[in-house]
């Protein structure tokens, strides 16, 4: 079953539990006990629940218990209700999980309440080392807070047998370029060549953050100083190019209500060419015939610009330990378990999670199991988090301000300049207070 993601995580279905026997025993309770000596660790007997956002194969927490003796119960619901269990709880200082999702955007919040163990000293060091780049978005204040179990990152995917009817070759590498490859889309008869969702949604801004990046700009400085709203910057460079892509047809004017389910639909049915943000998931759903008309035409892309002078970036998803959780040890074991390049595979091949390990990436690219692979890993090495110092607690605040403002943009309900002087002014007022 392969993966959509939400805006820039994930869409799921309803909540369901997974429960799976153990070899005996019970939960002890207990509380914030810290983590034992390695040498020290008696973890067998006992059960610990994990709380996410997606599926996974049920075979695998099965797998985990022969190994350890830890029965799990995972316990599956959609991203804003993970993300509203977590703020209740951990806010009441109240048990949630032993081992919970960790999105990118929680890094800020998170992290400066205190609800989370740093995992950076007691998760094996190697592995620690081999999810450095991905973990880059999980750190702050020199800990970092989870490890990546999905590494989301932008890249492009085209349609190959569109650009060959075009008399097309390779997929252009500037934004120089990409203008006269969409004017020559146009007129072989691809209608609107462009899949870009500019809806007033986390999923339509991602589009905004990606373009600024890939232009060689930065959504703010190391102090939160926005960085967009001058008319020479990258950022607006970027939400003017949204707009001239309308006003030129090279965008479908339905973009303006598209999240990017509907965007990577749309591609996925032939109605566009290129797919300007997507995600390494993306591309095996748009080679599955089951799932895609197109396939096997899609392939995937260095984003135009990330050979310079841009870069594009990473919404992983990592999991997390809760200063709350019960038996800290056996949560530490299921992710260090969860890591390893077997349960890894088995999650990219039956839920299209790329994994976030640098070593086991560049081994499934060697061997061909990743789709795309060669592509994916070279974009991988121009990953940058979004926010380098760490996304900021007041992160939710921003994108919810950005999705209206960008799209009344867009639409042409107010100029682009107007647009981001009152994001930047909404953003310098949540830096100055903090909130």
């Amino acid at each position: 079953m392969k993966r959509a993601r939400r805006g820039v995580v994930s869409t799921v279905a309803g909540a369901a539990v997974l429960i799976i026997a153990a070899c005996g025993g019970g939960d002890s309770g207990g509380g914030s006990s810290g983590f034992a000596p390695r040498d020290k660790v008696s973890i067998q007997g006992q059960e610990i629940s994990v709380l996410l956002p997606q599926k996974i194969p049920g075979g695998l927490p099965a797998e985990f218990t022969r190994k350890t003796g830890v029965r799990v119960s995972v316990e599956v619901t959609s991203w804003d209700a993970v993300r509203s269990k977590l703020v209740v709880a951990n806010t009441a200082k109240t048990y949630v999980a032993d081992v919970t999702e960790f999105d990118w955007s929680f890094t800020g919040q998170f992290a400066a309440a205190g609800w989370y163990e740093p995992v950076e000293k007691v998760l094996d060091p190697a592995l620690v080392q081999d999810l450095a780049q991905a973990d880059a978005a999980f750190d702050v204040g020199g800990h970092t807070y989870a490890a990546c179990y999905s590494n989301d990152y932008r890249l492009s995917l085209y349609n190959a047998g569109m650009f060959t009817a075009a008399g097309l070759g390779e997929f252009p590498k500037t934004f120089a370029e990409l203008g006269p490859v969409l004017a020559r889309l146009k007129v072989s008869g691809v209608r609107y060549p462009l899949g870009i969702p500019m809806a007033a949604t986390e999923g339509g801004v991602t589009p905004w953050y990606l373009l600024t990046m890939a232009m060689g700009g930065q959504l703010f400085d190391k102090d939160f100083k926005p960085l967009f709203a001058d008319p020479g910057s990258a950022g607006y460079r970027a939400l003017r190019f949204e707009v001239d892509a309308l006003k030129n047809g090279w965008v479908s004017p339905g973009s303006v209500t598209f999240d990017n389910g509907p965007a990577f639909d749309q591609f996925a049915a032939g109605s566009s060419a290129i797919l300007l943000a997507a995600s390494p998931g993306n591309l095996a759903t748009a080679n599955d015939p089951k799932e895609s008309s197109i396939a096997p035409h899609a392939k995937p892309a260095l984003v135009p610009g990330v050979r310079g002078p841009g870069t594009t970036f990473g919404l992983p998803e990592g999991l997390a330990i809760p200063v709350t959780a019960r038996h800290k040890d056996a949560a530490r074991a299921f992710i260090e378990w969860w890591m390893q390049p077997a349960t890894l595979r088995v999650l990219y091949k039956d839920a299209g999670m790329v994994p976030c390990r640098g070593s086991v990436v560049t081994s499934m690219a060697t061997s061909g199991e990743l789709d795309g692979g060669a592509v994916l890993s070279d974009e991988l090495t121009h990953v940058v988090p979004l926010f380098p110092q760490g996304a900021p607690k007041w992160y939710g605040q921003f994108s919810s301000t950005a999705q209206g403002l960008l799209n009344a943009a867009v639409k042409g309900d107010m100029s682009v300049e107007a647009a981001l002087k009152q994001l930047a002014a909404k953003a310098t007022e949540l830096a100055t207070s903090g909130s």
